[in-house]
């Protein structure tokens, strides 16, 4: 049964996450500055883009339960590809936030089927394939801004030409590497072998244990109260640190620091991480306790070091943390339904990134930036003790699918 090589893998996410990250930092600066429309239209597209990338997410999990992976993900390749090159010609307005909007459910359908297709890699362990795959995506991340910050001008036509040009390349990578056997996507299994171990099957679909539905939902209703917080570093603490007199270029600079972060500690999690974390419920709590620490620094900041060392804490926090949740997942999904869980793991932070800015600006106008910061680092306090209750509870009943 052919397997797909995770290197491929990477590369493709390496690939997208590289696109992806030259175009949509410039949504506000291009919309606000050279399209003439207000912050809260720039605001509304981005919600938009994150509400298109939920559906995008769900869609394609559900889909890649059912059919192949290869196409499916070509076909988003394409899509993706197509809009993207629309906006090389015509950028103006409305046509670049229509567009942008069909970017999003394009790289939400890719994000899941590419999370979907490394629960296939069998050859290496399940959270060292989703710990990969988070540092290649951060990787990514990296040299796409830095793309925006060496090329954008006025225009926004380069950026996306180049967008095309990495993802043609994409194309061709899923072409040649991307197929993999009907029998290793989908983990066929007989039915009375699947009666034989004590699940019962509805109309061919496993039946998910309850422990298992349980923890897993426990974890992405976390992933989504993190990522409400999380989002306030692209929009409340920008607006707080000039208020407190530090230039946004020292803003800038953090996101410097959580990519290097990112990269150091993902790299020492792919060498060591099995070692050190046994458990990987083990590791989620440790990553979930740092990014409640950083909140708690933000809560009393009032200098430039106070937010150097809450970036700090925090990446270390997210680097743990993210990475081991759809690791988990895929340890409790049953074989034939892996896509549809991959893409709630995708479906779920994108829905806190939509509502976050707005939730943070409601907080700051009925009560301060610091009083935001009180409630974030409150609200993950209780998802780390509720997590830790709901799992210890519940991890003894539950069923694996490796």
């Amino acid at each position: 049964m052919r397997e797909l090589r995770l290197k491929w893998l990477l590369l493709g996410a390496l690939i997208d996450s590289t696109a992806m990250s030259s175009v949509w930092p410039l949504t506000t600066i291009y919309m606000n500055q050279e399209l003439g429309h207000s912050l809260v239209a720039a605001g509304v597209v981005l919600f938009l883009n994150s509400v298109a990338s939920i559906i995008g997410s769900y869609v394609a999990g559900r889909l890649y339960d059912k059919y192949d992976s290869y196409y499916l993900m070509l076909g988003a390749i394409v899509f993706t590809w197509l809009s993207m090159l629309i906006l090389i010609f015509w950028n103006g307005w409305p046509i670049y936030p229509i567009m942008l909007v069909l970017i999003g459910f394009g790289t939400g359908w890719i994000a899941t089927i590419s999370n979907s297709l490394g629960t296939t890699i069998r050859n290496h362990d399940g959270r060292y394939v989703f710990n990969m795959l988070y540092f290649v995506q951060n990787l990514g991340v990296m040299l796409g801004t830095a793309l925006v910050g060496v090329i954008f001008k006025h225009s926004v036509a380069p950026l996306f030409m180049i967008a095309v040009g990495i993802f043609t390349i994409f194309f061709f990578v899923a072409l040649f590497t991307y197929r993999v056997s009907d029998e290793v996507q989908h983990h066929r299994v007989e039915n009375k072998d699947v009666q034989q171990d004590g699940f019962a099957t509805k109309q061919g679909v496993t039946a998910i244990p309850k422990a298992n539905v349980v923890i897993i939902m426990s974890l992405l209703f976390s992933l989504l109260i993190m990522w409400v917080f999380y989002q306030q570093w692209n929009s409340t603490i920008p607006i707080y640190m000039l208020k407190l007199h530090i230039p946004l270029r020292e803003y800038s600079f953090l996101w410097t620091v959580n990519g290097f972060f990112i990269l150091v500690v993902q790299g020492l999690l792919s060498s060591v991480g099995g070692r050190i974390f046994k458990d990987p419920y083990h590791q989620v709590y440790f990553g979930i306790f740092f990014i409640l620490a950083s909140f708690g620094i933000l809560a009393v900041a009032s200098a430039y070091i106070h937010f150097v060392l809450a970036m700090i804490v925090l990446t270390i926090g997210e680097a743990i943390a993210f990475p081991s949740i759809p690791a988990i997942v895929n340890i409790l999904s049953p074989y034939d339904q892996k896509g549809k869980y991959q893409g709630l793991t995708s479906s779920f932070p994108s829905a806190g990134r939509s509502v976050g800015p707005l939730i943070g600006s409601a907080l700051v106008e009925a009560t301060s930036f610091v009083a935001l910061y009180a409630v974030g680092m409150v609200a993950i306090l209780v998802v780390l003790v509720a997590i830790i209750f709901i799992i210890d509870m519940n991890k003894r009943r539950t069923t694996k699918f490796e």
